[in-house]
């Protein structure tokens, strides 16, 4: 972090320039223990996700930083703070826990606040300022989802028009007049393909809007009941042995009294009857990747942590769902393939290297469910196929019938795609 002496006064006053040089080498000092202590935070509150206190002391701490780095005179440091601070007011303010993506951001914000304050001649330069500016839009956008999942339209089934109103982003005259040319001039575009054309509104209002019609319109008032999956299981089985003794009895009375007979067909139905309650069993077996995306963030932040890595990690689409068994048996190959990603693309020592990122992302596609490990760093495709680790893993996959494959992303990193048919 510059320290900026006050040369006019200096030399008017002698000693006063070394008198503020010291007074800054204490508010960077006093910065820099602040830095530990929320590191120290961000442990416990990984392990208590929803424990206030952690987060309040968080939040002062960033509070206290950003007041000292308004009286060290240093924007971009200040900035970090102001921003981290208004998402940790916003997790404050809407009891939100804390989860892997805050704790990154938050973990990310203190490594480049240290950076700062180190002064290393890397912070002025302008792949550091413009990795500073993505992370500040990355926890932006965290926020503005934070607020977009306990805001809700005033009505169910709320239109867009009607949310852009109740937002205020249009007026209701602005959406009556959209309305009538929709009707007469535009008759094949969408309301929100109007409004972006006449250029009424931002697209990320349209964006923000068409979510929380999403989120709403998907609102039920439907009951459930929490069924362990070992006792479902053996549900499972039972129907499955019923089935059988159906299958039997219809094949006997086939063979007894024809295919067209009553008792026949009766026991047909009642086959036809069990296989569907069988089927919607099995639906009930599925479960969502979140605690298998949990064991995979902890692997992968054990192995950066561990061999001194500058990458972030995250992960997105822990809702999706899958069969408990593949969430169960699919963690080991995800470990094994992001290991393999950091020891190829993030392990040379590069003192000037920007901070990495690898990135899971699960996806639903038609009638599959698509995991994708990206990551920004471009590797040899080839030399990483070749890797027995690789081998062990693609066959691990292919017995639970998941497809592996990879590319370079055209040249903008490389993109591990692992394909789960439902």
């Amino acid at each position: 972090m510059e320290i900026r002496d006050v040369r006019e006064a200096a030399s008017s006053v002698p000693g006063l320039a070394e008198i503020s040089r010291n007074y800054m080498e204490d508010f960077i000092s006093e910065i820099k223990e602040t830095l530990e202590g929320i590191e120290l935070e961000l442990v416990d509150l990984e392990m208590e996700p929803g424990n206030a206190e952690h987060l309040n002391s968080i939040y002062c701490s960033f509070h206290t930083i950003r007041g000292l780095a308004g009286l060290l005179h240093d924007a971009v440091c200040g900035k970090i703070a102001a921003t981290t601070e208004e998402l940790l007011e916003t997790m404050r303010k809407y009891g939100t826990p804390a989860g892997k993506s805050s704790i990154n951001l938050i973990l990310v914000s203190v490594r480049f606040i240290r950076k700062i304050c180190e002064g290393s001649e890397e912070t002025k330069s302008t792949q550091f300022l413009g990795e500073v500016e993505q992370h500040i839009r990355n926890i932006q956008k965290l926020k503005d989802d934070i607020i977009l999942e306990v805001r809700q339209p005033p009505v169910k089934g709320a239109r867009i028009g009607e949310i852009l109103v109740a937002e205020g982003a249009l007026k209701h005259d602005e959406v009556e007049d959209v309305l009538r040319k929709q009707n007469s001039v535009f008759k094949r575009m969408k309301f929100g393909e109007i409004v972006l054309r006449e250029k009424k509104v931002d697209v990320s209002d349209i964006i923000k809007a068409i979510r929380m019609q999403k989120i709403r319109n998907a609102g039920s008032s439907d009951q459930y009941v929490k069924i362990p999956l070992e006792r479902l299981d053996q549900i499972i089985g039972i129907i499955g042995n019923i089935g059988n003794i159906f299958d039997s009895v219809r094949d006997e009375a086939v063979l007894r009294f024809g295919s067209n007979d009553a008792l026949t067909m009766n026991v047909s139905k009642a086959f036809n009857m069990v296989q569907d309650v069988k089927s919607i069993l099995k639906e009930l077996r599925m479960v969502t990747l979140q605690q298998t995306f949990q064991k995979l963030t902890h692997a992968a932040c054990t192995i950066i942590e561990e061999n001194h890595l500058e990458v972030m990690f995250s992960t997105m689409g822990e809702n999706i769902e899958v069969d408990k068994e593949i969430a169960d048996k699919i963690v080991y190959p995800l470990g094994e393939l992001i290991k393999l990603l950091l020891e190829k693309a993030y392990t040379e020592t590069d003192a000037a290297r920007r901070i990495g990122s690898v990135e899971v992302v699960a996806y639903e596609e038609g009638n599959s469910v698509h995991i994708d490990i990206t990551g920004d760093q471009v590797i040899d495709i080839e030399v990483f196929k070749s890797d027995a680790r690789w081998t062990e893993v693609a066959s691990r996959l292919s017995d639970l019938q998941c497809r592996l494959s990879i590319d370079d992303m055209e040249g903008g990193g490389v993109r591990i795609s692992i394909i789960i048919q439902r």
